[in-house]
């Protein structure tokens, strides 16, 4: 273990560490959505899918639905279901102080709460439709492997997909009118180019990578989306949330003319999700590159790791986060013309 390593350490676990929670963040923050929603709605201009959107939305645009599936979990299940976060988010200001659309938050939250069955000490099940927790060792996608369930965010992005294409909705989604499951699409495809949002590293108690699909392996391994995995600042999934918040205008500008160079996503439809998600678990290979663990340290919450992130770590999550949002943005795009040829 390193000198720096060490330090970092002891610094957490004096200071730090008690205040740390382990909840999944929001992948890309307002601005990695807003970016994704804003350069989609550039590439469907004039085309049908722009229409159907327009129809689906009326007033509200790609850009403000993209952060609806966050904002919702503003509404507290412990609380008669009341939105209890006014003023807290700027992102959700436009769907603030309205009655109307409070009760569509409402409704889509308490139809989506616990359908899917939580196990203890997981959350409710509209939150655990935006992540997969992937274990890298896998390389890809692979249903029935620790992480991923048939309500994570490769299960959830086909529903979406299956409502808008006038499909049934499988359990234990509750998807009743295309506004909801547009909302859900347009998120989802954002969080699914986050890398910590499908990739996952499973820890020892040295700080060990270690295989949890394997018989015996330990059961307190997991960094839950590395939100378990405290870095300087914070944690390592919130660290990637926040990476779009350093683009700066000309990073915005360039992103339209960057996802017009992305390939068409090829395979039928329905097996997009999975394609996107083994992309994206590559791309958490890269992001764990480099990074040092330490010993696992005990939390309020659950067990956690100290993470030490390599030199030059933040110029190439950077670079790495400008190519997943034009991805995202392009990938949108391309889902939203196959949906509406």
């Amino acid at each position: 273990m390193t000198t720096s390593l060490q330090r970092l350490i002891a610094t957490f676990a004096l200071c730090m560490l008690p205040l740390l929670s382990t909840s999944q963040a929001h992948a890309f923050a307002a601005s990695g959505h807003f970016a994704v929603a804003d350069t989609a709605a550039e590439l469907i201009k004039g085309s049908r899918a722009e229409q159907e959107v327009l129809r689906i939305l009326k007033a509200t645009s790609l850009h403000d639905i993209a952060v609806w599936s966050d904002c919702v979990k503003g509404i507290d299940a412990l609380n008669e279901f009341k939105y209890t976060v006014t003023g807290r988010f700027p992102e959700c200001a436009v769907f603030e102080r309205k009655p109307d659309e409070e009760e569509r938050m409402r409704d889509y939250v308490q139809r989506n709460q616990d359908a899917c069955s939580p196990k203890a000490g997981e959350e409710s099940c509209h939150k655990q439709y935006h992540y997969t927790n992937q274990a890298v060792q896998r390389g890809r996608y692979t249903l029935g492997s620790l992480g991923t369930s048939d309500h994570d965010i490769v299960a959830s992005l086909g529903a979406a997909i299956g409502r808008l294409q006038g499909g049934k909705v499988p359990a234990p989604y509750s998807l009743t009118n295309e506004r909801e499951a547009l909302a859900l699409l347009v998120h989802l495809v954002g969080d699914i180019h986050q890398p910590m949002h499908v990739a996952s590293v499973y820890l020892g108690a040295e700080g060990q990578l270690i295989d949890p699909d394997q018989p015996g392996a330990d059961p307190l391994s997991h960094t839950v989306g590395s939100n378990a995995i405290s870095i300087t600042g914070g944690n390592l999934h919130g660290y990637w949330d926040g990476v779009p918040n350093r683009f700066v205008p000309a990073d915005l500008a360039a992103l339209s003319a960057a996802a017009r160079t992305v390939p068409p996503t090829t395979g039928s439809l329905e097996q997009w999700p999975i394609t996107w998600a083994n992309d994206s678990i590559a791309q958490g290979v890269k992001a764990f590159d480099g990074i040092q663990y330490g010993p696992r340290l005990p939390g309020l919450r659950g067990p956690r790791w100290i993470g030490l992130l390599p030199e030059g770590y933040d110029a190439r999550s950077l670079e790495q986060t400008r190519q997943q949002v034009a991805k995202a943005g392009a990938r949108l795009a391309q889902l939203l013309k196959a949906i509406w040829p």
